[in-house]
């Protein structure tokens, strides 16, 4: 049973991250820039008029519909969030390959 344990925690931390960055890039793919919706920002929520990451997943959704002017002028940060997101992703799955490589190597 504990062999079990381990190989749910070893998924667990090969997987998780990679998995969460890219569920995330793609439901901003998703969303309706155009749209109205309302807003999750913790601030905004708090009453305040101002918020940082107003405008980002608008961003990345029109990044992704290729209108780079709209993107940026959603938010500046939209374009290079996509750009480190994708590197982050890219990085893990990297990882993975060549850890699942070694493994494999030695028999594990």
């Amino acid at each position: 049973m504990p062999k079990f344990n381990l190989s749910i925690r070893r998924v667990f931390f090969l997987h998780f991250e990679w998995v969460a960055l890219a569920c995330g890039l793609l439901l901003m793919a998703f969303i309706n820039p155009a749209g109205s919706e309302l807003s999750i920002c913790p601030i905004d929520r708090l009453g305040f008029s101002f918020c940082p990451g107003e405008g980002l997943g608008r961003s990345v959704a029109y990044f992704f519909r290729l209108d780079l002017q709209a993107s940026f002028a959603m938010h500046p940060a939209g374009i290079p969030a996509v750009a480190i997101l994708s590197a982050r992703i890219f990085s893990l799955l990297k990882r993975n390959y060549q850890l699942n490589k070694v493994n494999n190597d030695a028999g594990i």
